[in-house]
């Protein structure tokens, strides 16, 4: 019989890079005119406010709307132009870190997969460039080419990724005990008791609390391919 597979979960933002790729993305969408402008400049505009600390569930839900309410009416084909410039200017910020736990990662079996809180065609960009199994983000309804404004996906909205893992075990399977999750925000929390070994990266204060609580290691960009390698030995070993 086949053995489920065992996943390497990261999230983009403040985990394999520092800042905001979704406000990289939205001020280009916005430069080239490929979506609404004041409904971009909306979104940018409570971006800001949870950068600044305000980091409520409703603010969450609020970015969301209106970034699907800038998406409305744009081409696919445009808004994947702007996720290809967006990640070509966000991937030399890269963490020195990456290149080797991405290798430590693919030579201990896994499949590593981006899941992020950021707009979905940046993810998958960075996703395809990394040479990742697979990546997923915020998905806006598509209908004849174009956005319809409708949010289908919100993985940094409460709930949302764990909605996603729940999918991914139920499509592809899932080594749940030897299968490895690295974030730095609340929401990565939703996924860590989901698998075998959880790492909270520079985790911001509510992470933190958090993994005081938990059987969940912590790391930053000097100890992350330590704690990894120490994390990926035991999984080798069970």
């Amino acid at each position: 019989m086949n053995r489920a597979p065992k996943y390497a979960i990261l999230n983009l933002d403040g985990t394999l890079l520092p800042g905001h790729t979704s406000k990289h993305y939205l001020r280009v969408l916005i430069d080239d005119g490929t979506c609404d402008r004041q409904a971009g400049l909306s979104c940018l505009e409570a971006v800001g406010r949870f950068e600044s600390g305000e980091k409520t569930p409703e603010l969450r839900a609020e970015i969301y709307r209106r970034y699907a309410l800038a998406m409305k009416g744009a081409s696919v084909a445009q808004t994947r132009f702007a996720a290809a410039k967006t990640w070509r200017a966000s991937r030399g910020k890269l963490f020195s870190f990456v290149p080797e736990l991405l290798s430590l990662l693919r030579t201990s079996g896994y499949r590593i997969h981006l899941l992020s809180g950021n707009h979905d065609f940046p993810v998958q960009a960075a996703a395809v460039d990394l040479g990742l199994s697979g990546g997923h983000g915020a998905v806006v309804e598509v209908a004849d080419g174009r956005f319809t404004g409708c949010l289908l996906s919100a993985p940094g909205a409460p709930g949302g990724k764990l909605a996603f893992m729940r999918c991914l075990a139920e499509a592809a399977g899932l080594d749940a005990q030897n299968s490895l999750a690295i974030g730095n925000s609340r929401s990565d929390a939703e996924i860590f008791p989901c698998v075998g070994k959880a790492i909270a990266f520079e985790p911001d204060a509510e992470l933190r609390r958090l993994a005081a609580g938990h059987d969940w290691r912590v790391a930053d960009r000097r100890t992350i391919l330590r704690v990894c390698a120490r994390a990926v030995e035991g999984a080798e070993a069970a």
